[in-house]
């Protein structure tokens, strides 16, 4: 069977850019009627089919949002999935399509999600506090939605959980529970991700409250990865064992910490207690079940999603920011501090 014609096939026969055959598609001025002959000569020949695709494409609307989640395990745990899922439902019932990008870009390869109409807008995941997408497409005044913050929000449109406000309710919890040595165990998606915003404000928060209850830190950051945290969760009770509780903002931490205490020939939560973040059905299945914060990762996908739907129907200027606030389930893996002796 004949492979169909491409816009990129198009771009390389007539010697132009993609950029330009866009524009023509998009019946723009600012090319020559030369030029546009040729393109649409091109056309004809290599039989690109004028479909639905066509029609979104000479229309300037693909009615596709691009959701890129730069993430090595993106579609590993039922939080990642709770965004997709929350998002793809949002999309279609506004008649849109979801595309989920998992891989790095770099710049030209992320504007040309833009220039060649394969997306009308884009939701960004896995924001750093200085993401240079953001940058980006800020400076191309591209439309664009954050799950998570930067550090300079300013007119920018997210969703986000609170992760250092999250902290404070967590070690408030424990605290009352008669814990004062309190390890956080951060996640890093890779080597060079240190400037993650969702780790650093975890941090902020967790050192705060720290401080406002004279408690000693105990703050472990290690790449994400099952063995990895297992490991790092044992060196760090094997070197501090005055450690009563642990607490993380990240889903991805759960398993390698449970692991890492029964490993230890420790339980929970009689000898460490365990505040740490998964959906409700997810928190339910851990043994003894895990007290959480409540993170409705399928609604912010979907409130995600209806932004960027709101701002390409309305092409409003009007920035949009949803904070959630943290709240506490409190289930068997937090419990009252082991006695001495």
């Amino acid at each position: 069977m004949k492979k169909k014609a491409t816009i990129r096939d198009v771009a390389r026969v007539a010697n132009v850019s993609v950029a330009t055959i866009s524009r023509i598609l998009n019946d723009k001025p600012d090319v020559s009627e030369e030029t546009r002959r040729k393109v649409l000569d091109v056309i004809d020949e290599l039989g690109y089919v004028r479909n639905k695709q066509w029609q979104q494409i000479t229309s300037g609307k693909s009615k596709v949002i691009s959701l890129h989640y730069p993430y090595k395990l993106a579609a590993s745990s039922q939080v990642s999935l709770d965004f997709i899922t929350g998002a793809t439902t949002a999309c279609e019932e506004h008649n849109y399509s979801l595309h989920l990008v998992t891989q790095s870009l770099e710049e030209n390869s992320l504007l040309d999600f833009y220039r060649t109409n394969q997306c009308d807008g884009m939701i960004l995941m896995e924001i750093r506090t200085d993401d240079w997408r953001v940058k980006l497409l800020h400076q191309h005044n591209l439309p664009f939605v954050m799950i998570g913050r930067c550090e300079n929000t300013d007119g920018l449109n997210f969703v986000d959980f609170d992760p250092e406000a999250s902290m404070a309710v967590a070690v408030k919890h424990l605290i009352d529970l008669g814990h004062r040595n309190i390890g956080l165990i951060s996640i890093i998606p890779g080597p060079d991700q240190n400037h993650y915003g969702h780790k650093i404000r975890a941090l902020e928060g967790y050192e705060k409250a720290c401080a406002q209850y004279n408690l000693p830190k105990f703050n472990c950051e290690v790449e994400i990865g099952l063995e990895n945290v297992r490991q790092a969760v044992s060196n760090l009770l094997k070197e501090h064992p005055e450690i009563t509780a642990i607490v993380s903002v990240f889903d991805t931490a759960v398993a390698g910490i449970f692991s890492a205490i029964k490993s230890l020939e420790l339980n929970i939560p009689d000898d460490i207690s365990v505040v740490g973040l998964a959906n409700d059905h997810g928190a339910e299945l851990t043994l003894p079940a895990l007290t959480t914060f409540h993170f409705p990762a399928l609604s912010m996908g979907y409130d995600a999603a209806k932004i960027m739907i709101d701002m390409l129907g309305r092409n409003s200027k009007n920035s949009k920011q949803l904070l959630v606030e943290p709240k506490l389930v409190i289930r068997s893996s937090t419990g009252h501090v082991r006695k001495a002796g």
